[in-house]
């Protein structure tokens, strides 16, 4: 409430006045430069930065003065950091109240509450379809008088090109395929009871998994990184976990199963849940198209689009920005979606609304996994400053408020100072990044940063925060002088 209340605040204060209310003097912006240009340039002279590319912009939100500036039109593996483009060109596309529909639908009629024809699952791309909404759909039909599906439940995902694990048969979600149906985020959690014997199972349990795993539990807090792998079988995917299970993997979901198949897991959750409902169905799964003289059952709808942001950016979902991108593909292209239409859409926007030069950026995917996206510090923030002139607080606060994630972002600012962040890790590459925005509410300024460090060559894994935790603590601490 108390964000919101301050957004709100210089929101209206800029209708009122203008941008004037957001602006500083010459006078103000030397004094913050004498603060922070000192204190960064510090941090920077740590051994541990020796062999990493670091490029920092710090500047006013009109844009008007730069506070620090370094190596600021070089170009960076932003990882996660590009779920910033990708939230905010879908929030402007689609707009936020914008939500997602999946219909249900059918080829029969319903004859003493008996649907003599097949249930069709109709995917249109939806984030942020979870078991509950199949569940829900269950009851609503249920409900409407249907108590037996004589035909089969058919899934359709036509809507969107098909799309298999990137990295197969490796099982972890991070890589998990995004699909025209995509329920749960495509993800199985798994639900672990120490023993003796340790005992794993899925979450939701469900005839589309099967589990094969032989593990070993440490209370250790290093990375344990079981060894996950999947194989299709014709009803699902059969996964096999061997290895040790430290408390790390515990606490940051590392036992996380990706589904290979999204449709397939769809349409059987979607069975399940008819089932529990108490609609018995006489046929089976299958894939296929739905009729054109197929009419609507019932129609799930979700949380509004900027819920579904806000998810991808404070946890950094990686099958909401690959979906979404592929959405946009769809929505304001052509079907199927695709990640090429998608990103082409992205590029034009970068080009035509944020003035970057056609070859001065490239964006390879909208989650950051791809080593081959290359951003600026100074596009970032010029990005920034244009997302917050168009979207305000609405894009601001899907953005994780600091200490949002502890383990991610470790400085904690002071009263009167907030800040919120999109951080981006590839750890094995040594890629560290955070952007986002600063507010100082005694004073009214509001600032856009971006921290971008790559290391050179080899080196060990740099966790979330290794090189910009020190920098973004520097920044703070500079800060706090100037309140």
């Amino acid at each position: 409430m108390v964000t919101r209340f301050f957004l709100g605040l210089m929101m209206l204060l800029n209708l009122v006045y203008g941008n004037d209310s957001f602006k500083i003097s010459t006078q103000r912006a030397g004094q913050l430069r004498e603060f922070l240009v000192p204190a960064i340039n510090h941090c920077l002279k740590d051994r541990m930065y020796h062999n990493v590319d670091v490029g920092i912009q710090i500047e006013s939100i009109d844009g008007k003065y730069i506070l620090y500036r370094r190596n600021v039109k070089a170009l960076y593996v932003p990882a996660s950091a590009v779920k910033v483009y990708t939230s905010a060109v879908s929030l402007i596309k689609f707009g936020s109240d914008y939500q997602f529909e999946t219909p249900l639908k059918t080829d029969g009629s319903v004859v003493k509450h008996i649907l003599e024809g097949n249930l069709y699952l109709e995917g249109r791309g939806d984030p942020s379809l979870m078991e509950s909404h199949l569940k829900g759909a269950a009851k609503q039909l249920k409900a409407s008088g249907i108590d037996r599906i004589e035909g089969d439940v058919v899934y359709d995902s036509s809507f969107l090109d098909k799309a298999s694990p990137r990295y197969p048969p490796n099982a972890r979600h991070y890589y998990a395929p995004v699909g025209a149906i995509t329920v749960n985020f495509n993800w199985l959690e798994t639900e672990l009871e120490e023993g003796p014997p340790p005992k794993l199972r899925t979450v939701p349990q469900t005839g589309y998994a099967r589990l094969n795993y032989k593990i070993r539990i440490s209370r250790s807090h290093r990375p344990g990184r079981p060894k996950m792998t999947y194989r299709e079988m014709p009803w699902g995917d059969y996964y096999t976990i061997r290895g040790m299970v430290t408390g790390w993997d515990r606490k940051y979901k590392y036992l996380q199963l990706l589904v290979s198949r999204p449709g397939l897991f769809g349409a059987t959750l979607m069975k399940e849940a008819c089932q529990e409902a108490g609609n018995k169905i006489a046929g089976k799964i299958r894939k296929g198209e739905v009729p054109p003289n197929a009419r609507v059952l019932y129609t799930i709808k979700t949380p509004k689009l900027i819920e579904v942001i806000r998810n991808l950016n404070r946890e950094s979902n990686n099958v909401v920005a690959e979906l979404l991108n592929k959405d946009l593909g769809a929505y304001f292209d052509s079907v199927p979606g695709t990640r090429d239409k998608g990103l082409a859409i992205m590029r034009r926007f970068m080009v035509q609304e944020l003035a970057f030069p056609k070859n001065g950026f490239s964006i390879a995917d909208a989650s950051g996994l791809s080593p081959d996206n290359r951003f600026s510090a100074a596009q970032f923030t010029h990005a920034l400053n244009y997302f917050y002139r168009e979207l305000g607080d609405t894009f601001v606060e899907t953005l994780a408020p600091q200490g949002y994630h502890p383990h991610a972002v470790s400085p904690v600012p002071p009263k009167g100072m907030r800040l919120f962040v999109k951080s981006g890790t590839l750890s094995v590459r040594g890629v560290n990044t955070v952007v986002g925005y600063i507010f100082l509410d005694r004073t009214g300024e509001v600032f856009s940063f971006a921290v971008l460090c790559n290391r050179r060559g080899k080196g060990g894994m740099a966790y979330s925060g290794t090189y910009t935790n020190p920098i973004l603590t520097a920044l703070v601490e500079a800060l706090k002088k100037a309140l």
